[in-house]
């Protein structure tokens, strides 16, 4: 996986995160860009789009995975 797309609101929550918080989110996205379909499908029931989640210790995010990219639709943090 090349390149991280990442929306809004993820950019968003990302930016308000404390510096722990970002440095564990990004830890994540790396582990999810090395093995980006070695976490959970959520998608609902008939969706043709492709949508996981990765959890952290005190993080997740919520992902697509598209041709050579991740696009990261959402970020969590419970710190």
């Amino acid at each position: 996986m090349r390149g991280l797309v990442v929306e809004d609101l993820a950019v968003e929550v990302f930016s308000e995160l404390p510096p722990a918080g970002r440095a564990e989110v990004l830890a994540l996205l790396e582990q999810v860009r090395r093995a980006p379909r070695a976490w959970p499908d959520v998608r609902d029931r008939g969706s043709v789009e492709e949508i996981r989640e990765a959890h952290g210790g005190r993080c997740w995010v919520q992902y697509s995975p598209r041709a050579g990219a991740l696009e990261v639709r959402d970020i969590g943090w419970a710190g």
